[in-house]
């Protein structure tokens, strides 16, 4: 655990200081301006989230905080337990799984497709599948032990860090609401898809601690990395709305 947090430290800071590097290029020669330097901005956003995702790791192998405070989150998750509260994280977990995500991230591609907004579904299918590859070899890289086996409300077999459910949770539902605002008009909508996707990820993260089969770092680690994914599609986003080219202007029938 303790090498694979150190390279996953050494990685994120490497690529954080290649990213400031290039802005301090690129902005010192005019390259990057407008939507590019907006596009830039986000994947120093996805880069922070991955150098605090490092963070996290290295604190689980180092037993500092916020690791520290794992052992007193799912007791306290363990002690307000009962059979209501059971039944719906029960639920949640179930629907915030890899195969809830992935029939949400296919429904919402498939409406993005029909509404004739291509690239954006792309940009959304790519995030979606990007955090079902991340999350196998994740957990296979760090190999952490979930929580105590009699503390465990549902059977888990794979690794605990990080918690999958956090990060495809946040990376689906995150991105499909960056869709919405992207194509959307309305308000409203676009606020109702920004507090859907932040309930639903909060509740999926908390249905894993209640169920006591992941831990506190595990869900942020998950969290962070999900965040990432997220705003590098909205570096993507960026880019792509930058090459379309803007509506015309209605013609007017001149006046005889």
């Amino acid at each position: 655990m303790q090498t694979a947090a150190d390279a996953t430290l050494v990685i994120g800071l490497s690529l954080t200081l290649a990213w400031v590097v290039a802005i301090v290029l690129g902005a010192s020669r005019g390259v990057l301006r407008g939507a590019g330097l907006i596009a830039a901005l986000w994947v120093g956003g996805a880069l922070v989230c991955l150098t605090l995702y490092a963070g996290v790791v290295r604190s689980v192998a180092d037993s500092v905080p916020p690791a520290t405070a794992d052992g007193a989150v799912l007791a306290w998750f363990v002690a307000h337990r009962s059979h209501t509260a059971t039944f719906i994280m029960r639920a949640v977990s179930t629907v915030g799984g890899t195969l809830g995500m992935l029939a949400l991230a296919t429904i919402g591609v498939a409406a993005l497709v029909v509404a004739h907004h291509r690239g954006v579904a792309v940009v959304a299918a790519a995030a979606a599948a990007s955090a079902c590859v991340l999350i196998p070899l994740t957990k296979d890289f760090y190999q952490r032990e979930r929580p105590p086996m009699e503390l465990r409300l549902t059977v888990e077999t794979t690794s605990s860090l990080p918690s999958g459910h956090a990060l495809g949770s946040l990376a689906t539902l995150g991105i499909l609401a960056v869709a919405v605002v992207t194509v959307s008009r309305s308000p409203t909508l676009r606020g109702l898809a920004v507090a859907s996707a932040a309930l639903g990820v909060l509740s999926i993260g908390v249905s894993r601690l209640y169920l006591g089969v992941h831990w506190l770092t595990d869900v942020l680690a998950g969290w962070l990395l999900g965040a990432a994914l997220v705003a590098l599609g909205c570096a993507a986003l960026t880019l792509l709305r930058r090459g379309t080219p803007a509506p015309l202007p209605p013609q007017r029938t001149p006046v005889t």
